[in-house]
């Protein structure tokens, strides 16, 4: 450490799977003041806000959900940027609900209006569809969040809405057992190729 106070930042290593054993360590090396300090930490934190962008970013995000099974909570903003306190709650419901943010650019005014919605900030959180609904059924109706803006409220709004076990994505075969899921799919028999020297 070259200097205190300082900060010192273990994120976990992308691409290792469901472990998070792996860090990558940065140390803090900027000026010593709170505030040059928080700046720092929240252009660090780890984010996982989906940005929605007009009707088309719209269907990929309830698509993504769908595939996943997750709530959706869709956070209309008036800033151009993603604060930290939505980075925070991006994280702490990762794979338990799906976090949108819909900042306000002309694109969006569509959802907006879609929604009903007329003042920034608001929240919406969608409970994921049943597996039993009639598919002509649609979306089901959104739950306004009416309380404050506070990390603590948003928190305790969203964990009634969250899944309660994480969904992770099943993994992706090899190429090796895809060929042969394809084939008995198929209901071809496999051959065996003998191979002389």
């Amino acid at each position: 450490m070259k200097g205190t106070p300082t900060i010192r930042l273990y994120t976990p290593k992308k691409k290792q799977g469901n472990s998070e054993r792996k860090k990558i360590v940065t140390d803090y090396q900027f000026e010593r003041k709170a505030v040059d300090m928080k700046k720092w930490l929240d252009q660090s934190m780890n984010s996982f806000v989906e940005r929605i962008k007009g009707e088309e970013g719209m269907q990929g995000f309830e698509a993504k959900a769908g595939r996943n099974g997750l709530p959706q909570a869709i956070l209309f903003t008036s800033k151009a940027s993603t604060m930290s306190l939505t980075k925070f709650l991006s994280v702490e419901f990762r794979r338990r609900l799906l976090l949108g943010e819909v900042h306000p650019t002309k694109p969006n005014g569509v959802l907006l209006e879609r929604f009903g919605v007329t003042e920034t900030p608001a929240l919406l959180v969608f409970p994921p569809a049943s597996v039993d609904a009639d598919a002509s059924a649609g979306q089901p109706e959104p739950i306004l969040y009416e309380g404050e803006f506070t990390r603590r409220k948003l928190h305790s709004f969203l964990s009634g809405h969250a899944l309660k076990e994480a969904v992770f994505p099943p993994s992706k075969p090899k190429a090796d057992e895809a060929d042969a899921a394809a084939d008995a799919a198929a209901g071809a028999p496999k051959e065996k190729v003998k191979v002389e020297l």
